[in-house]
């Protein structure tokens, strides 16, 4: 077998001065860092703007699909129709958001509501008070985690916000039926007395510092019973001033509304008879 050799470079004269000519490989070409920059972002554009909303299951038990920014059971969804059935009067629709050992906590009662029958009861006499034009407005509504939410409210009176009735309901849902287990009211207080509050508190703890023997027998006289009765008849009288003056409030924001509105009526009258 012959052996190929290949030929020896030639040499080229320009002048007086020889070059030799080589055999040309090509070399692949290399991007620069700037057009490998470039590429990557746009590429990261494209897989950012391809994504989807996705959907998950729920935690129903029929294993329907809700989407993750609206779930009809999700807490805060929940919350919401608590308080729309409160508005509407729809005690039935309610009674299907209730568990059965649910457990109601309200600032303004001294004892929590517990059992669906008692939680039903309390929403009965709340929707009763309240009468046909008195409603719940939402402020803001939260939510953490799959089983919790809160709301901020205030109450109007036909689309007029009444003073000194707002307020923030907590509700603890169970997962497994997903209805309301657990709901804790507070209402804001009607009497503004932080100032007073603050310097009867300081009054009380610097006695205690002063005196220890004074909590021990504050102790030994709240077991007693008949002091739980004057504390519960104490209560009962507040929260029965409380309701009269609400309701009396109510009567003369009524009154006020009325004597507006004739008024205008009136001016629009004499504003009509005169042209």
């Amino acid at each position: 077998m012959a052996l190929i050799t290949s030929p020896p470079p030639q040499a080229l004269t320009l002048g007086s001065q020889p070059f030799r000519t080589f055999a040309y490989t090509s070399i692949p070409k290399r991007p620069s860092y700037l057009f490998q920059q470039k590429k990557l972002r746009k590429t990261s554009y494209t897989l950012a703007t391809d994504v989807k909303p996705r959907f998950v299951s729920s935690c129903l038990k029929d294993g329907s699909v809700c989407s993750l920014d609206s779930c009809s059971n999700s807490p805060s969804e929940m919350v919401k129709k608590l308080y729309e059935c409160i508005n509407e009067k729809k005690l039935k629709e309610l009674s299907s958001y209730m568990s059965e050992d649910c457990l109601i906590e309200d600032s303004l009662f001294d004892e929590a509501f517990i059992g669906k029958e008692a939680a039903l009861k309390f929403f009965k006499e709340l929707t009763q008070s309240m009468g046909p034009d008195v409603k719940f407005r939402f402020r803001n509504v939260y939510e953490s985690g799959a089983s919790r939410a809160g709301v901020t409210w205030h109450l109007v009176w036909k689309n007029t916000k009444i003073p000194f009735t707002k307020g923030c309901t907590f509700i603890h849902i169970n997962n497994e039926q997903r209805t309301i287990q657990k709901a804790q009211i507070i209402i804001e207080p009607q009497v503004k007395a932080g100032h007073l509050i603050l310097g009867m508190m300081k009054l009380v703890t610097s006695l205690l510092a002063q005196y220890p023997a004074i909590h021990k027998w504050v102790m030994k006289l709240s077991q007693q019973r008949w002091v739980r009765w004057v504390a519960k008849i104490c209560v009962l009288l507040y929260n029965f001033f409380l309701h009269s003056l609400l309701r009396s409030y109510l009567t003369f924001i009524h009154c006020a509304s009325l004597m507006f509105v004739f008024t205008l009526k009136l001016l629009r009258w004499v504003k009509g008879f005169f042209n």
